[in-house]
Parts: C-alpha cells; sequence; structure tokens
C-alpha cells in the first residue's frame, strides 16, 4: 500500500515546476523515499528483482524484501545520515540481551551505503499489537499479559557484562526495552507474541519504565485488561 502511494506521488512530483520544491516535496512529504531506495538497491544489488514492500512508522522507513529481511533506514535526511552510532549502540544491546529473550528481537547489521546508513534485520512476521481491536485484547488478554510478564521478567533480569559500560551501579535499574506499546509483534490467529522490535531507546532505568510505556502510549492500550494484568502476572 504504502509503496503504491509513494510511488504515485513520486510521479505527480514532477508537476511541481519550481525544482527547490518538487525537492522539498520528494525529501520532506515522501521522506527521499526513491533516493533511499536506490542507494540501497546500489549497495546491495542482490536485491535486485525481489519482491518488495514498504512500510514505515515511527521515525523509519523499512523495506521487506520476501518477507525475509527488512531494511530500515531513518525517515529525515539528517538522521539518515547521521545515525551511526545510535544504531551501533541498539546492535550491541539487542546482540547482549537476545538470548535472555523468550521472544524474537532484532538481529542488526548495519549496511554503508554512498548516501545513508540502513540497518538490516531478519523479517519478523506478526502484527501490531496495538493494531488489533480493543474487544480482541480484552479477549485474549490473560494469554497476552503472561507472555509479556514472561518477557519483562527475563528482560530485567538481564545484565551482560558486553554492555556493562552502559549501566550503572544504581541497583534500582534494570535493562529496559523503554518504548513497548507499539513495537510488539503478535500472531492475530494464536495470539502468540512474535517478536519485540524497535530497541532504540533501550535503556538502564527502573523497570517502571516498561510498565509505563505498555500502558500511556497509545489509548486503546490504556482501555484495555493487558497493562494492569502485566504488572499483576509480573509481581506474582
Amino acid at each position: 500500500m504504502w509503496k503504491l502511494f509513494f510511488n504515485i506521488a513520486y510521479v505527480f512530483s514532477f508537476l511541481i515546476i519550481v525544482p527547490s520544491w518538487r525537492y522539498k516535496f520528494r525529501d520532506w512529504t515522501l521522506f527521499g523515499y526513491h533516493e533511499k531506495l536506490r542507494d540501497l538497491l546500489d549497495t546491495c544489488p542482490e536485491l535486485r528483482g525481489k519482491k518488495m514492500r514498504l512500510t514505515k512508522g515511527g521515525g523509519s522507513l523499512a523495506f521487506v524484501f520476501d518477507n525475509q529481511y527488512v531494511y530500515r533506514v531513518r525517515k529525515r535526511r539528517f538522521e539518515a545520515t547521521e545515525v551511526f552510532p545510535r544504531l551501533e549502540r541498539e546492535r550491541r544491546i539487542t546482540n547482549a540481551l537476545r538470548k535472555y529473550c523468550t521472544v524474537a528481537i532484532p538481529d542488526i547489521k548495519i549496511i554503508h551505503g554512498k548516501k545513508f546508513i540502513f540497518y538490516k534485520t531478519t523479517f519478523i512476521p506478526g502484527v501490531m499489537l496495538a493494531s488489533l481491536s480493543k474487544k480482541t485484547l480484552n479477549e485474549n488478554s490473560d494469554k497476552i499479559a503472561n507472555q509479556l510478564a514472561m518477557f519483562l521478567k527475563k528482560l530485567h533480569a538481564a545484565n551482560p557484562k558486553s554492555i556493562a559500560d552502559l549501566t550503572t551501579k544504581d541497583k534500582n535499574c534494570h535493562w529496559v526495552h523503554s518504548d513497548l506499546c507499539s513495537n510488539i509483534l503478535i500472531d492475530p490467529k494464536t495470539f502468540v507474541i512474535t517478536g519485540i522490535i524497535d530497541w532504540e531507546w533501550a535503556c538502564w532505568a527502573n523497570v517502571s519504565m516498561d510498565f509505563h510505556s505498555l500502558y500511556n502510549r497509545r489509548r486503546k492500550m490504556r482501555n484495555t485488561e493487558i497493562p494492569i494484568k502485566t504488572v499483576i502476572k509480573y509481581y506474582e
């Protein structure tokens, strides 16, 4: 859907007579989609000819090839060229925490294009938990809350030495995701959580940050039983 929209909008952009306005439209409204895709294909020519779909969310565009690999790039040009330190930090954190997690989390490889920086991950199937209806979420709240509580217990108990330099000596802190609500993938048929994505804001902090992010980021989630049941299951 997004691929079709961006392609049509790009064609119509030729109707913008003033070149600077046309460039601004492509860069700010279309997030430089075509330029970034060309840079990715020039950098990774083996992707040419593969089936590609486009998704977008938060601050990134995501090129999904054959439902196997995802190549993300920041929407804004200044972020897409200067984001390496943040990506490298996220890569270190996910590599260190993966073995402690009860669900899949991204395995990140950083790709340096000629103009932009991409990060490649294995495709994790599922839909966003927050995209399901309030009724569906409440009907399956016990199963979902159990999985989230188990995931958070394992995550908060982890303290790998390889990322010890990113922590402090504060005993009240643990590794937290800190942006859970919009980044939980789930199988919509079985209601099994398939993955937790977007670890950019993971940090060493109080565990309450994860419970707060699960409850407070989406109005729909606040109106379900999942946040409170997750807390109850977590402390049982």
